[in-house]
């Protein structure tokens, strides 16, 4: 039987690249972003694949998870944390760092992945050991200093402390809870001169979330599978 997959944030990016290969490797995708309206590429995608389902899902909103875990046909083997949020790369005493776009990264970043796991975990398939990949970054490592993107860099640091709490309390479900820093990728998030492409993550991502054993659980990774410091 085909694996089902939940990727958040699917419409674009490492979400979206990470949704077409998971296609074209057979996955029953669910692929969930907050407008489908705007998603072309990802309706796009529908008209091609029988194994798409699309559904329209905010990660900060609990109403909103609860409708898509209503209406799941599938238990997911694999649950993907990637909707995300950047209020901008300055530091201490850039504009981009006010109460409403620090709340709305802290929203996204944080409370998003808390949410999703909290109100999908009745969907994750137990009985076969699902898993949990947290999008992360290595911004959010304690060794990585630097005075830019402090709000993201500490978001990112608090979903690598919650990977690690959820890591804690699922363990003995057999259920794998770990956290990925996707590398610099060409993005809109990561720019035009990061160093890979979205499919290049993609592949790479897609490949350790497959050979994740319990061992793995609670632990930080880079996109090619070798370990970061958290």
């Amino acid at each position: 039987m085909n694996k089902t997959i939940l990727i958040t944030g699917a419409n674009r990016g490492i979400g979206l690249a990470l949704t077409k290969l998971s296609l074209e490797q057979n996955f029953n995708v669910e692929a969930c972003c907050r407008n489908i309206e705007k998603s072309i590429e990802l309706n796009n995608l529908s008209q091609k694949y029988n194994n798409l389902n699309i559904s329209e899902m905010d990660v900060t909103k609990s109403e909103s998870i609860n409708e898509v875990s209503n209406h799941l046909k599938k238990s997911i083997d694999i649950l993907v944390c990637n909707a995300g949020l950047n209020n901008g790369k300055g530091n201490l005493f850039s504009e981009d760092h006010n109460e409403k776009t620090i709340n709305d990264v802290m929203n996204a970043n944080v409370a998003g992945p808390f949410l999703t796991i909290q109100k999908l975990y009745k969907n994750l398939n137990k009985k076969d050991g699902a898993k949990i990949a947290i999008i992360s970054s290595l911004m959010g490592s304690q060794t990585h200093s630097s005075p830019n993107a402090p709000i993201y860099r500490a978001s990112k640091a608090a979903a690598n402390n919650l990977m690690r709490s959820i890591s804690s309390q699922l363990i003995s479900e057999n259920i794998v809870v770990c956290s990925y820093h996707p590398g610099w990728v060409r993005t809109d998030m990561g720019g035009a001169n990061a160093d890979i492409s979205p499919e290049e993550s993609a592949s790479g991502l897609l490949k350790h979330f497959l050979g994740l054993k319990m061992i793995n659980t609670g632990k930080f990774y880079n996109y090619d599978g070798s370990s970061l410091p958290l």
